[in-house]
């Protein structure tokens, strides 16, 4: 299998991506995909709070996404690995299409009752957690080793995009019809799936081809149908020779076992997750520190806008930046510009700084994912490629839900100040630790593999 990935990937090395046609189609299906996705995220609990629904029960949907992310992020990568990607992303976009598509017209009919709302969050959480990781399989598979890095940052830029235009297409939406970004959601999902489809046959036209080259399939290759069942089963099997058949647990937990063997891993899961509870924490802490401030909501509304854009210019420059630092350069560059930014808004007192902490971190955020999403992508064995990234995002996940708790108990002790000092200390804390990181395991050299 190792010899077929890189022949695989040194096949279309010549070739641009905005020329590869297959990252092109997954590229634009979910760049309207997350569009829409964001657009629902925001008018979902607007339709329910117009529906007559306290803020307490619009709530509950915020609590369905977290637990259904967190129950179903394993077992998605256990499925990545061993069912064909093509029907699993197929599976989550017309799931999801049915659930927002019956929102729309329960919206344009009637009140939206918080039960189908809270349907529809947990079915689109579903659809994320198993898309993504097939997704990112496909990204492996149709993008040469040399052009990962640059893929995954064009990945983050098409998400960061969305969470810039989507808002404000939504206010627009919302004056005309309350159903009509639900529609227009429906619509993206229909066309992602349509994406899909025509990913997959470009994919088995390209393998029949491939393999009519080689001569040692051209039975296979001029027979479509069996070129076909071998590339479903060489999907669902995540390339690997047929083994023992194993207890469900320990298939399941091989991802999170295999990060926990290797030592870079190990200490990025741990780093990554100190990381994010802080993310996360800071967040709540802009939201609630500076919202209860004279004109605070549009103060918040200016900074998170400020952070996606500095986010999706993160993505546009973490190729850049990728070729030229070294991997723990970059995992400790956020954190450390974090710090000084929050020790600055402690010793004068400024919102303004404070917001500028958590947009340093959204900028070099994206260069973390592409590093580290570089790196996986080519030192993970493919059989266990989905269950390691749906491990390493759970445990680096896993703290995320004590943020917004520790944000409101440190604003309920501290000034905003004084709580910009204590997040200053802790992000030269991961900063050091980021600088301190073992070095990543050596892609293995596509000419060994291919012998």
């Amino acid at each position: 299998m190792e010899a077929t990935t890189a022949a695989s990937q040194a096949a279309p090395a010549a070739v641009p991506l905005r020329a590869n046609r297959e990252f092109r189609l997954l590229w634009v299906g979910q760049a309207l995909s997350d569009f829409g996705t964001s657009m629902t995220a925001l008018v979902l609990p607007l339709a329910l709070l117009s529906s007559g629904y306290s803020t307490s029960a619009t709530s509950t949907i915020g609590t369905a996404v977290l637990v259904t992310a967190m129950v179903l992020r394993m077992p998605a990568g256990y499925l990545t690995d061993h069912y064909s990607h093509r029907r699993l992303m197929l599976a989550a976009d017309l799931a999801r299409l049915v659930t927002v598509a019956t929102v729309a017209v329960w919206t344009y009919l009637d009140r939206l009752p918080i039960a189908l709302a809270v349907v529809t969050v947990v079915v689109a959480q579903v659809g994320v957690e198993l898309f993504r990781p097939s997704q990112n399989a496909t990204v492996r598979r149709v993008v040469p080793a040399a052009q990962l890095g640059t893929a995954i940052s064009l990945n983050q830029a098409r998400a960061y995009a969305a969470g810039i235009v989507a808002p404000a297409v939504a206010g627009l939406l919302i004056a005309a019809s309350l159903w009509l970004p639900f529609a227009i959601d429906a619509v993206t999902y229909a066309v992602s799936a349509l994406c899909v489809l025509a990913l997959y046959r470009s994919l088995r036209r390209a393998e029949a081809a491939r393999s009519a080259r080689a001569g040692g399939a051209a039975d296979r290759a001029a027979d479509p149908k069996k070129a076909q069942e071998a590339q479903e089963a060489q999907e669902g099997s995540g390339g690997a020779k047929a083994a023992p058949r194993e207890r469900f647990l320990p298939r399941l937990t091989a991802g999170l076992r295999y990060v926990v063997r290797d030592p870079f891993l190990r200490t990025v899961a741990g780093l990554a997750a100190g990381e994010n509870f802080a993310f996360q924490a800071l967040a709540y802490a802009l939201l609630l520190g500076i919202g209860r401030e004279h004109n605070g909501a549009a103060a918040v509304g200016l900074a998170m806008s400020a952070a996606a854009v500095t986010g999706l210019t993160g993505s546009l420059i973490a190729p850049f930046l990728q070729r030229r630092l070294r991997m723990q350069t970059v995992m400790a560059a956020g954190p450390a510009l974090a710090a000084v930014m929050l020790a600055l808004a402690w010793y004068t007192g400024s919102g303004i700084a404070f917001a500028a902490g958590y947009s340093a971190l959204c900028l070099l955020t994206p260069v973390n994912g592409a590093v580290f999403g570089t790196i996986l992508a080519t030192t993970v064995p493919e059989n266990i490629y989905g269950r390691t990234t749906t491990a390493l995002g759970f445990t680096t996940e896993i703290l995320q839900p004590l943020g917004p708790l520790t944000a409101g108990v440190l604003l309920a002790y501290l000034s905003l100040s004084g709580t910009a000092a204590l997040f200053a200390l802790a992000f030269a804390l991961l900063a050091a630790v980021a600088l301190l990181m073992p070095s990543p395991p050596a892609a293995p050299d596509p000419r060994t593999a291919a012998a």
